[in-house]
């Protein structure tokens, strides 16, 4: 029974042995970070990203890790501090409680050292995809990804291959899906600058922004007269829109307010359209300022059009004219009355 016993445990050290967790890669510069990680089996731990200058911790941030068995995962993170030397060393430790189980190092460089043949002029991550644009200040060949991010995972990455920086370029992308309103999202755009006789140099660019809802009225495509308003609106955003139409009607004489409120039957994403429409009632003659509203579930107004319109007093209904008889016409159908009732008592 111990023989048994002490083979098991053999077998449970060897396995625990077996099982580790690999550093695929690690890089750094001084934007941000990232490490990919392969694991033989189910893991639950931590990776400590560090900074140093000299030596001398400069900043450090910590971030979970679960990994399933035969599985791959990337962290990255965002350095927080500025840069004030040209050298620094950033360094990845992947911990299993307080064990160390395995840790790799980057040289980081900063300044002129790590600068690339070109400038990013912008960088603006929106509600439905972003946009890059390179200026290069000498002839070169570049491989861009974009990666979003959501904390310190990569929720979407797209590489754009061999562009050719011998003018301004401007790199863009949609988002493929949808994404949850109100939340913060960090883009990383990582450039992959080709070397004849050397590895390629990589630079980060980080950028945030906010997901909201976002709608148009199609200027257009609004229809106001005597009867009702016709409004149609575009989405702008990957974050759904389900909201309505709201129309104010004011008389210009008489101040007197009223107000229409229609709900969209589409929910609305970034390049789909919907036509919403309300029919005047209680509506009086007069000329009227016209507010039309896209307003979302937590009544936010969007956008905004105004116009003027008239409602016409109605015609006066037509005077009855009598009509004229000739004199003696009754007299006349008297006579033939008569005439067809003498001749009818002959006949008995």
């Amino acid at each position: 029974m111990k023989n048994i016993l002490l083979v098991t445990a053999i077998f449970a050290i060897i396995s625990s042995a077996a099982a580790q967790v690999e550093i695929a890669d690690f890089f750094s510069d001084f934007t941000s970070s990232d490490v990919t990680l392969n694991s033989t089996s189910d893991f639950q731990g931590k990776a400590i990203f560090e900074l140093f200058y000299a030596g001398t911790p400069v900043e450090s941030h910590d971030v979970p890790v679960d990994i399933k068995a035969g599985g791959t995962t990337t962290k990255v993170i965002i350095w927080k501090k500025n840069p004030q030397q040209d050298y620094y060393t950033a360094k990845v430790s992947i911990l299993e409680g307080s064990t160390v189980l395995s840790s790799r190092s980057f040289q980081v460089s900063y300044g002129t050292v790590s600068m690339p043949g070109f400038h990013v002029i912008d960088f603006s991550p929106t509600n439905t995809g972003v946009l890059l644009l390179l200026r290069p200040f000498d002839p070169s060949s570049v491989d861009v990804k974009i990666e979003l991010l959501d904390n310190n995972d990569i929720v979407y990455s797209n590489v754009k291959e061999n562009i050719y920086l011998t003018v301004n370029q401007e790199v863009s992308l949609t988002w493929p899906f949808l994404l949850e309103g109100k939340k913060e999202y960090t883009v990383r755009s990582k450039i992959y600058t080709h070397r004849l006789y050397a590895a390629p140099l990589v630079n980060t660019y980080v950028s945030h922004f906010t997901a909201t809802d976002d709608v148009e009225i199609l200027h257009d495509d609004v229809e106001v007269d005597e009867y009702g308003a016709s409004v149609t609106i575009r989405g702008n955003s990957r974050v759904p829109f389900d909201g309505a139409i709201v129309v104010n009607a004011k008389n210009k004489v008489t101040g007197e307010t009223k107000t229409y409120h229609q709900a969209l039957e589409e929910i609305l994403v970034s390049g789909k359209e919907d036509t919403a429409g309300v029919v005047w009632k209680g509506i009086a003659p007069g000329t009227y300022d016209i507010e039309i509203l896209a307003v979302n579930k937590e009544n936010m107004t969007l956008d905004k059009y105004e116009t003027v319109m008239r409602i016409p007093e109605p015609p006066a209904p037509a005077a009855t004219t009598p009509v004229n008889r000739s004199p003696g016409f009754a007299a006349l159908i008297s006579m033939i009355v008569l005439i067809a009732a003498a001749r009818l008592l002959k006949g008995v």
